[in-house]
């Protein structure tokens, strides 16, 4: 267990009774960190094969089964094909993978990407029709796969659609007829891996990613939203509110329902205004 110790200062007694939030956040980091962004440049013949490749995520996800922790969630799936696949390279043998990399869109496609991005616009009136479950939840999943710093799986949901549970949200836009859903954080995750000291930055940008993805999947469904942040006043009130533990953070939330305005389409300075060249500072 020293490897582990090394690491993260996490003794094997540790992890056999640590949250398993915080094991499985381990799990996660060890995984993106020692295997996957190695194994495409092993492949590639561009770096050999480590000795220890991939063995103290192994380490980690055996500690996971003996505590009798599921391993048919996505995420801890998504671990065991890249250890079992890491495993393969430290036989001598080369996996062979399934994936493909991006290609182009079609013209047809790339029509309907263009008008996702760029018809999104801010809306902050909603009519008083109902919004599905279903619907809340596949923007909740659009968020849950944004981009995140390490992979480190921190980000949670709180959906409001109680106007006077929506009131605990320091707002200076009416919610009428709208729900509500707080992008909020898992601080441990971060303290955990010291994230919280060594890159701070990344808590916000993940927030920030998963509230993006939301507000295209609500565009994408023909529902309008906004996109709003709140401070700490806010954010003490949702966990006493909740009961939650100081280290559960709401970052900022967005709104989505059914659209009662047509806004204009707000615009940027042009490109050229946007970038910046040596010549012309």
């Amino acid at each position: 267990m020293s490897k582990i110790r090394e690491v993260f200062g996490f003794t094997e007694d540790d992890l056999m009774t640590v949250d398993p939030v915080i094991l499985r956040t381990l799990i996660h980091e060890r995984t993106h960190h020692t295997i996957e962004v190695l194994i495409y440049r092993i492949l590639n013949h561009k770096t050999e094969v480590p000795a220890n490749f991939g063995d103290v995520a192994e380490i980690l996800l055996n500690i996971w089964k003996r505590r009798g922790l599921p391993t048919n969630k996505p995420d801890i799936k998504w671990a065991l094909n890249y250890i079992s696949l890491a495993k393969v390279l430290r036989s001598g043998e080369t996996p062979k993978l399934d994936t493909k990399p991006p290609k182009p869109f079609t013209n047809e496609e790339m029509e309907t990407v263009e008008k996702l991005l760029f018809e999104r616009r801010s809306i902050r009136q909603w009519a008083p029709r109902p919004i599905s479950e279903e619907m809340v939840r596949r923007i909740l999943y659009a968020g849950l796969m944004a981009p995140q710093g390490c992979n480190v799986g921190s980000t949670r949901f709180i959906i409001l659609r109680d106007p006077e549970e929506q009131k605990l949200v320091q707002s200076d836009i009416p919610i009428e007829n709208g729900v509500m859903i707080l992008v909020c954080q898992d601080m441990r995750v971060y303290q955990a891996l010291g994230f919280d000291k060594r890159a701070p930055q990344n808590i916000y940008f993940d927030a920030a990613a998963a509230a993006d993805h939301m507000l295209l999947m609500a565009h994408a469904l023909g529902l309008g939203g906004v996109w709003l942040t709140h401070g700490e006043e806010t954010q003490r009130k949702i966990r006493e509110h909740f009961g939650l533990p100081e280290t559960f953070v709401s970052r900022c939330h967005i709104i989505v329902g059914w659209s009662a305005e047509a806004p204009i389409k707000s615009q940027r300075i042009s490109l050229d205004d946007a970038v910046i060249e040596k010549e012309r500072i």
